[in-house]
């Protein structure tokens, strides 16, 4: 993996990469939103990204904060870590969430069966478990109903590279006047 971005097509090519290998340390995404509660993060797994498009492809459960959360705000930032070149990527985004039948089941049939039940459980995720509950489970055509399509469209990129020499950044803000990437080199 590059250690330093020169320019957004090999950032873009590099969350491609971290799409399709289970072992790419950008797979592991923090997601962050605003609910009426207050600012929420958590781990998702990058799906598919679509560099044409700006976009970020996650699965989650419909029932699940984050829905809610984005139902309030629609923004939220990813955070990306790469401990072995510590290389930082912060996205800020516009969340989407697939309306589409179609598309919703095409994006189902990819996920592996045992990958299915997580979405069937009886109740929502972060319900409370009384003393002696076990997690019911629901049937697949039902778990499909819960699973969620979940898109983050980039407006901006901030890449941190750390180093001992000395550090850099740079940001990669969208322009939708352009229909471009504008960037600069940042103080780190």
């Amino acid at each position: 993996m590059e250690t330093t971005f020169t320019t957004v097509h090999e950032l873009w090519q590099t969350l491609v990469r971290a799409s399709v290998d289970r072992k790419h340390p950008w797979r592991v995404v923090g997601l962050s939103t605003q609910g009426p509660q207050g600012p929420s993060s958590r781990s998702v797994i990058l799906r598919k990204v679509w560099p044409a498009k700006r976009q970020l492809v996650f699965f989650t459960d419909a029932r699940t904060a984050k829905i809610d959360d984005l139902a309030h705000c629609e923004r939220l930032a990813l955070l990306f870590w790469n401990p072995q070149h510590n290389l930082q990527l912060r996205i800020a985004a516009s969340a989407v969430i697939e309306t589409d039948a179609n598309t919703i089941d095409d994006f189902w049939n990819t996920v592996p069966a045992h990958a299915q039940r997580d979405y069937g459980s009886v109740d929502a995720p972060g319900s409370v478990l009384l003393d002696g509950d076990t997690e019911d489970q629901l049937d697949v055509a039902t778990a499909r109903q819960h699973f969620t399509v979940l898109y983050a469209i980039a407006d901006s990129l901030d890449v941190l590279h750390l180093t001992r020499e000395k550090h850099t950044r740079s940001r990669h803000v969208w322009s939708v006047r352009t229909g471009t990437w504008q960037s600069d080199a940042v103080v780190p």
